[in-house]
């Protein structure tokens, strides 16, 4: 028996249903579209900083001869993997991780330096903040992953503050003592890899501590092995134990980013678009 042809009722009730489908398609793209030229003009501003950084490099940090480059391009995989996952799956997950990315293109791209002593002080406070602010963001990221429960404001505060006391210290430090501002340096940089070390963990805990179904969907595997691999191979390159240029082996920290981009991208976990994006 051959198949009847619609009848007009059938074909209007289509007809309606895709242009539903279609003005539900031109919204949730109309509220993806300013949030897409702030990512754009925040890519932008590391861009910039890059650009000036390598003109103007502080001394303030060090980066070995003939490491430039390679470092940039780390730079630049941080940068990419945020956008680029975000850009891909818009949510409060990729958000996290965009932010992580960008701080990371600032982080190693170095800091800038400047003509005054005051000046490059300055500068540098706010690469100080702006890499905390990078850290808070793995480690709220860890913190909700997979399960998606948001934190508390107190935790929220705790997390963030570092890079808010580092852009005050930015201010201050054109009044501020030396003898204050070198400790204050020194405690920021001490957060900025704690926090990232206790990302690390959590995300390890996560993947023995959730059930099997949960830890395949949310790529747990898969995130964990890049954030192992990359830090124990930079760890250990920094300690000597590998040959070469102790510095070079941070190269290996790309994995972390590109691993996690691909992870949060590809999980099956995350509620759709128009209810997890913020």
């Amino acid at each position: 028996m051959g198949l009847r042809p619609p009848g007009p009722r059938q074909q209007n009730s289509e007809s309606v249903r895709r242009r539903e489908l279609g003005v539900r398609g031109m919204k949730d793209n109309s509220h993806q579209r300013p949030r897409r030229i702030w990512v754009v003009a925040g890519a932008t501003g590391v861009l910039v900083w890059r650009a000036a950084a390598h003109r103007w490099p502080s001394s303030l940090v060090s980066i070995p001869d003939g490491l430039q480059l390679p470092l940039a391009l780390l730079g630049a995989v941080f940068l990419v993997s945020g956008i680029g996952a975000w850009w891909a799956r818009p949510g409060r997950w990729t958000a996290m991780f965009l932010l992580y990315g960008l701080c990371g293109g600032v982080h190693w791209g170095g800091a800038i330096g400047g003509p005054v002593a005051v000046l490059e002080t300055s500068l540098f406070f706010v690469y100080l903040a702006i890499t905390a602010l990078g850290d808070a963001a793995l480690l709220h990221l860890a913190s909700t992953y997979p399960h998606g429960a948001p934190l508390a404001r107190k935790w929220r505060v705790v997390l963030y503050a570092p890079a808010a006391v580092g852009l005050s210290l930015a201010v201050m430090a054109v009044v501020a003592p030396r003898t204050m501002l070198e400790p204050a340096a020194g405690v920021l940089l001490l957060i900025g890899n704690l926090f990232s070390l206790v990302a690390g963990a959590t995300f390890i805990v996560r993947l023995f501590s959730v059930d099997r179904t949960l830890r395949r969907t949310a790529r747990l595997p898969l995130i964990v092995t890049g954030m192992v691999t990359g830090s124990l191979v930079a760890l250990l390159g920094a300690g000597g134990v590998l040959p070469g240029e102790p510095e070079a082996w941070n190269l290996a920290l790309g994995i972390i980013p590109m691993t996690l981009g691909i992870a949060l991208v590809s999980q099956s976990v995350e509620p759709s678009i128009g209810v997890e994006a913020t």
